[in-house]
């Protein structure tokens, strides 16, 4: 694809990664440079699910939660010290040992099809102190039995390692399955504009750069358990998917991570992370009754 206004050209490369589509581009003035920032960005996408993905048996997580101690590479470090750092920040409701929960409720290799039936009793996750599992050599120690999801952290994670291999040229978008970082302009000179959709509805706009903007909600990744609607979102204080009346939550922080903990944290704890989040954080919530609200 390519887009020339006056001396800027955009360039872009989509492709699947880490579970969804993913798409970049760069508003620049040396096309080759922005291709070749676009292959570098593109691998570094691949890299990171490479690295953190618990859906591919030959990841670095996925050999850590077999064996329960490795020394961690840096991807896999850095991931999981972030994770531990949003465990600690949201009193313990971003719990990256959701694993057994979500296996209990039929997701294992992929969103299950049709209804998975009855579910064993669920229970809480216990308080842990996960700071002790890291050594300063780099090495993990996972107690036995717990097996660790860097999902969403690793997701915004990459998307801050491929926008830096974008750094540079006058306009910058990566999105990664609707999570999206932009710095610069776009083609035209004008900030870049995201539009905010909850359940295939648009709710609202955020505009602006740079932007960093993520979107947790129960609408995907989801099915049901006898009978009743089961999610990827795991609330660790029932060990069962979060039951909080916001349905949706797109935030805009400071920071890719940032977006991705307080949209979350939205879903599972609702209206009350509020107290949380950066002053700097804007957010748009859907009830599950259908009503939108626009939150800062």
């Amino acid at each position: 694809m390519r887009e020339t206004v006056k001396d800027l050209t955009t360039r872009s490369w989509e492709g699947h990664v880490m579970g969804t589509e993913a798409r970049l581009l760069v508003v620049t003035v040396d096309p080759e440079a922005g291709d070749e920032a676009l292959v570098r960005a593109s691998e570094d996408l691949e890299a990171t699910e490479q690295a953190l993905s618990r859906f591919r048996g030959d990841s670095e997580l996925s050999r850590l939660n077999r064996s329960g101690t490795a020394v961690a590479g840096e991807r896999l470090l850095i991931a999981f010290r972030e994770a531990i750092r949003a465990y600690e920040w949201s009193g313990g409701l971003l719990d990256p040992r959701v694993i057994v929960p979500l296996e209990r409720f039929g997701y294992r290799g992929g969103i299950p099809d049709g209804d998975v039936g009855e579910v064993e009793p669920v229970e809480p996750l216990v308080s842990v102190g996960m700071a002790a599992w890291v050594r300063e050599s780099g090495e993990i120690s996972l107690p036995p039995g717990v097996r660790l999801d860097l999902a969403g952290v690793g997701k915004a994670l990459g998307i801050g390692w491929a926008a830096a291999h974008l750094a540079g040229h006058v306009g910058v978008l990566v999105d990664v399955g609707g999570d999206i970082v932009a710095l610069g302009t776009d083609e035209q000179g004008e900030s870049w504009r995201a539009a905010v959709v909850h359940d295939e509805h648009a709710v609202g706009l955020f505009a602006g750069s740079p932007l960093a903007i993520a979107t947790s909600t129960k609408a995907r990744r989801a099915w049901f358990a006898a009978g009743r609607k089961a999610h990827h979102l795991i609330d660790p204080r029932t060990g069962a998917p979060a039951n909080d009346e916001i349905s949706s939550a797109t935030v805009a922080a400071p920071s890719i991570l940032e977006a991705d903990q307080a949209a979350k944290l939205l879903i599972i704890e609702g209206i009350a992370a509020l107290e949380r989040l950066d002053e700097r954080c804007r957010a748009v919530v859907t009830y599950r009754q259908g009503r939108t609200e626009v939150l800062s």
